[in-house]
């Protein structure tokens, strides 16, 4: 099937280098066949991960902490809410760079945590500062690793960690673009799969609906967003409820940095955005909206488009669903990737297909401004890997007073 993505891959080697984008559609367009390796990856590290899961469990009073940088922290954000129902712990996600600055108002005195690292590369220093900020803790610290890149730095540290259970995911995963985009649905996957690490069968039965429908989406998404990345918009908000919030905020950060920032961004909740960051949609704003596959959900979505349509704001609004449904007469353009219904893919399992969606959009809107995607930022200002970044041993500067680095890059 031929469509604006899989054009870019049948241009030429020299022309796709021309237009600097030797990786970024491949990795968008090459992802959903990668979800398997994680599955099977996952499925390797079940004997080891349950012994280790049990030992946290055990523990009296524990808590959870999911913990990346950028796009990494947005993977926590898709799978939280899932794991605390699942799991029926706190689950939290905290930035590595909010982590290393304040690990005091992050770690809770007293209780066990299982940290979860979540990175592309594992090379940030915020990713291994983390870590060993974490080891210097009085109260166990359980550290899982969840990383596209086996070779990186955090992938290297696990075997001297004092409790580490590593899930290094198939290099392919680890993209070469400067945008995270396979990395982070294959991560998502691997978070879901964390939450069902002992109902393992159920997710493996529910795995190839998810499959199925990043395929449809990949299929039929991308000519529609072609087409309205040629329209005008500088500005761009995008709304998710419950894990679509991740979806929403990690799509955000897609269209910004794929733009080199010259569309500005937001994202809120469908609720949220009335209460004052409903002022930045103008004229020329696009509005994206991942609708809830949750009918509840659904109807506050569908309240808020409804009121967006009634005021007349906004260039134009792109809806994401399973099925449009009601949302099919609110929407500019409407993207479907169940829509005879089969699928019937839960919300909380829906973020790695929808986000797609922003991923396509991040990558047509920065050939569209004449950028080049696999490095749009040509000052320089933003990389793949984080530079110039030193991490500070909080325990060494609160008893001795000493700025010692743990991690720099």
């Amino acid at each position: 099937m031929s469509n604006a993505l899989y054009s870019l891959l049948a241009l030429s080697d020299t022309e796709r280098q021309r237009r600097g984008v030797q990786y970024t559609a491949a990795e968008i367009a090459g992802q959903v066949d990668l979800w398997p390796t994680t599955l099977e990856r996952f499925i390797a590290l079940l004997p080891q991960l349950r012994p280790f899961l049990q030992d946290f469990l055990r523990q009296t009073r524990k808590c959870v902490i999911l913990t990346g940088a950028g796009t990494s922290e947005y993977v926590g954000l898709c799978v939280e809410g899932l794991l605390r129902r699942l799991w029926g712990l706190p689950v939290n996600t905290v930035s590595t760079t909010a982590l290393v600055a304040r690990p005091q108002d992050f770690f809770v005195p007293a209780h066990a945590t299982l940290l979860v690292s979540l990175a592309r590369s594992g090379s940030s220093p915020e990713s291994l500062g983390a870590v060993r900020i974490a080891e210097g803790l009085p109260d166990p610290v359980y550290h899982l690793l969840l990383t596209a890149n086996p070779s990186g730095e955090l992938a290297q540290a696990a075997p001297g960690l004092k409790r580490a259970c590593l899930l290094a995911l198939d290099e392919r995963t680890n993209d070469r673009s400067l945008a995270m985009t396979g990395a982070f649905s294959n991560l998502v996957l691997a978070g879901q799969m964390l939450a069902q690490a002992f109902s393992f069968e159920e997710y493996s039965r529910l795995f190839p609906r998810i499959v199925e429908g990043g395929r449809t989406l990949l299929d039929r998404a991308a000519d529609p967003l072609a087409t309205l990345c040629r329209s005008d918009f500088d500005r761009a908000v995008f709304l998710g409820d419950g894990a679509h919030f991740g979806t929403a905020v990690e799509s955000r950060l897609k269209l910004q940095e794929l733009s080199a920032g010259r569309i500005m961004c937001a994202y809120d909740t469908f609720p949220g955005v009335r209460h004052g960051p409903e002022a930045v949609i103008h004229e020329h704003t696009l509005i994206g909206a991942f609708l809830s596959e949750d009918p509840f959900a659904r109807r506050y979505e569908l309240d808020l488009l409804e009121e967006l349509r009634r005021k007349k704001i906004g260039q134009a609004v792109l809806a994401v669903a399973d099925r449009l449904g009601e949302a099919e007469s609110l929407a500019d353009v409407g993207l479907e990737y169940d829509p005879e219904g089969k699928l019937r893919v839960p919300a909380e399992y829906a973020p790695p297909i929808q986000v797609l969606a922003g991923q396509l959009t991040g990558l047509f809107k920065c050939l569209q401004l004449g950028l080049k995607p696999d490095n749009p930022s040509a000052a320089g200002i933003i990389h793949r890997v984080v530079e110039g970044v030193k991490v500070y041993d909080p325990w060494a500067f609160r008893g001795r007073g000493r700025f010692e680095i743990l991690a720099q890059r």
